[in-house]
């Protein structure tokens, strides 16, 4: 029996932001990880904010979900 050919529609942001967040967190857990201090606070949602402004500025995301 054939497979039926389907299409998925994925939200790119919330993709996107979800996986800039944990490769957020667990850059910070690498860089501290044998250090004595604890990270800055704000910094793993300072990083996370100019990593996905950096990808608005490439990517548009109203036209990509429009879309659908």
């Amino acid at each position: 029996m054939p497979h039926k050919r389907t299409s998925i529609h994925l939200r790119l942001y919330p993709l996107l932001a979800r996986a800039v967040d944990e490769g957020v967190a667990c850059g910070i857990r690498r860089a501290y990880k044998h250090l004595n201090i604890e990270p800055p606070e704000g910094l793993h949602e300072h990083v996370e904010r100019e990593v996905l402004n950096s990808l608005c500025e490439v990517i548009d995301f109203d036209v990509l979900e429009a879309q659908d």
